[in-house]
């Protein structure tokens, strides 16, 4: 019978950030429209963007600014099923840890 493992204190923050961190799109997306202030701003930069190009080009900012990888799922980056209303489709899943989120 295998016993469980505690997880170190580093092994439960990486764990933990990666699971917060694989849909930080979403949780930005979520942030824009529920604060007044974003979503006008927001709302001005679709008027002269397409909004799907307008959003992927956000999503693919916040993985270069916060330096993730994509979480990939059968060879694929694993998507997302989004909570904000401003995203129409699936949002690409990401990770702090380089290849951790490997299937």
């Amino acid at each position: 019978m295998a016993e469980n493992k505690t997880l170190t204190a580093e092994e439960f923050v990486e764990k933990s950030l990666n699971q917060f961190m694989s849909s930080i799109t979403d949780k930005v997306f979520l942030m824009i429209q529920n604060d007044h202030s974003l979503m006008q701003e927001y709302l001005d930069l679709v008027r002269v963007q397409d909004g799907e190009r307008l959003n992927a080009y956000i999503g693919k900012l916040i993985k270069e600014k916060l330096r993730l990888d994509d979480v990939m799922a059968s060879g694929q980056p694993a998507e997302g099923k989004s909570q904000s209303t401003l995203i129409k489709t699936t949002y690409t899943e990401h990770s702090l840890d380089r290849g951790a989120g490997s299937v």
